[in-house]
């Protein structure tokens, strides 16, 4: 009967699932973080992990807020305060987690890198929370018993489980790459593991879970000595592409890594090479499709901006015709889901980059009125984004100081501050009375450290007008120091006196 009663309930929510948005509520408990902003994401896809705000609310004295909103599908989202941030899936109902405090010895940053896994209160076993993470421990339980033979792989997986003990692992993204590589994972084991997990999970309907569990196996299975074409068969051959399931995204993610340099650049060096440079991605689709892995136009357009994206930082293309190509794909593709993940690429690839500009950011200055950064950045400015609770921020701070002194002639020096209120950004300024250049409120709000891409504080930024030519600038202490030197011998050149010579005499 209880089974029923779980497979009842799924049912119920496949089905509001399929019928469109559903409500999810999350009510959060975290203890250390009172008075702290918390934040719900969702991933706009999983190919790019670029994430778009859902909700937010503020934590009372004792830690405890809800946060609310409207899902459509399996959504992966993650949980920010502060720093810290949590991953978790998403198909409505409603959740209670406690927010733990990071490791002391994890790496810590401002914009939610540090990552926490939340712990669930009364989740429901057949919940998708609580199958993935159930699969995919038994995923890495596998691995390091299996690679127990293999000191340096096996010592590497038996790690990565202690290091996820007691822990809800939801996806393999933070699985070493080796770990699907080693030849030392027979076929026959595998098999018989396979065979295994799907009588356990026999009783479970949820075809998301299933697919998860089908890649997550093919995923073991890649290898230096495995058939790519047998696994290309069983796995992808006529099959749909599917955005939404982590394990699909990792599995041809892995199978197709480097595919435009193993195949079609060998055998099409200067078609290839030459459509790119012409943004012609028609061209380098159908140059693609040549393998007998691509004839599919959909996996084939996916696997190409993959590819462009992730050839973009390399000297062997064009990267003017890359992003020209991922911007066309932006607008004009037949598939939704490739015009969202282009998208997605275009920004990571101009979004805060050397040549380009400076995102839109409205903030308030100490008065409390509203301030655009855009119209106080004039010829050589540098703009700095700190905290005065950030205790590491001192040390650069009083290195650009030192700084401030020699080169305050030649450039503008504009500051923001990440502080929790006004009042902490006051105590800052009358600290530092040396700091003596316009200050701007950042406050907790999100929307800055996305628009900057800023993943740790403090950060530099010298620009030209508007535009970004370090982005960002090397530290004060390590290297920001050159650059001025530069720029003042620059500024000192145009503006020198140049003597008059006498005029010639007339030759005769």
């Amino acid at each position: 009967m209880r089974a029923m009663r779980h497979l009842f309930a799924l049912l119920c929510t496949l089905a509001s699932w399929h019928a469109g948005a559903v409500a999810v509520r999350i009510d959060v408990f975290a203890p250390t973080y009172g008075q702290q902003r918390v934040l719900l994401y969702r991933y706009d896809e999983l190919f790019t992990g670029r994430t778009t705000l859902l909700a937010h609310a503020q934590l009372d004295a004792s830690g405890r807020a809800t946060l609310e909103s409207d899902v459509s599908g399996t959504v992966k989202a993650t949980v920010r305060i502060g720093e810290v941030s949590a991953d978790l899936w998403l198909r409505g109902g409603t959740y209670t987690i406690d927010y733990p405090q990071p490791d002391a010895k994890a790496p810590r940053s401002i914009n939610g890198t540090t990552r926490v896994d939340p712990v669930f209160k009364g989740l429901d076993p057949l919940d998708v929370n609580a199958l993935l993470g159930d699969l995919n421990s038994r995923l890495d339980a596998f691995l390091a018993e299996d690679l127990a033979t293999d000191r340096e792989a096996g010592m590497q997986a038996a790690d990565l489980l202690r290091k996820r003990k007691d822990r809800l692992t939801l996806d393999t993204v933070d699985r070493p790459n080796t770990l699907f590589i080693s030849p030392r994972l027979s076929k026959s084991k595998l098999d018989t593991f396979e065979h295994k997990l799907r009588r356990f999970y026999a009783e479970v309907e949820d075809p998301w879970f299933w697919q998860n569990l089908e890649y997550g196996i093919a995923g073991l299975r890649l290898g230096p000595n495995v058939n790519e074409r047998e696994l290309f068969n069983a796995h992808l051959k006529g099959r749909p592409v599917l955005y939404d399931v982590p394990e699909y995204v990792r599995f041809v993610g892995s199978l197709f890594q480097e595919h435009l340099m193993r195949h079609t650049f060998r055998e099409k060096e200067d078609s290839l090479l030459s459509a790119i440079a012409h943004a012609d991605g028609r061209t380098v689709m159908k140059l693609m499709a040549a393998n007998e892995f691509l004839k599919q136009p959909q996996l084939c357009e996916l696997v190409m901006i993959l590819e462009l994206h992730g050839n973009h930082p390399g000297k062997v293309f064009d990267r003017k015709g890359i992003l020209s190509i991922l911007q066309t794909t932006s607008e004009n593709s037949s598939y939704p889901e490739h015009r969202t993940i282009a998208r997605n690429m275009v920004w990571d690839l101009t979004t805060m980059k050397r040549g380009g500009t400076l995102p839109s950011l409205v903030l308030r200055d100490t008065e409390g009125a509203q301030a655009r950064v855009d119209t106080m950045l004039h010829d050589a400015t540098c703009l700095i984004v700190t905290a005065s609770w950030c205790t590491y921020c001192e040390q650069e701070m009083a290195a650009f100081d030192v700084l401030y002194k020699e080169y305050r002639p030649y450039m503008r020096v504009i500051g923001i501050a990440l502080d929790r209120n006004m009042n902490d950004l006051d105590a800052y300024m009358k600290g530092h009375p040396q700091r003596d250049w316009p200050w701007l409120f950042g406050g907790d709000d999100p929307t800055i450290t996305d628009l900057l891409r800023l993943h740790s504080v403090p950060a530099f930024y010298l620009l030209n007008g508007n535009e970004l030519v370090h982005s960002p600038a090397p530290p004060p202490s390590n290297g920001m120091a050159a650059i001025l030197h530069r720029m003042k011998t620059e500024v000192d050149e145009r503006n020198r006196i140049k003597p008059q010579l006498p005029p010639k005499r007339p030759q005769r």
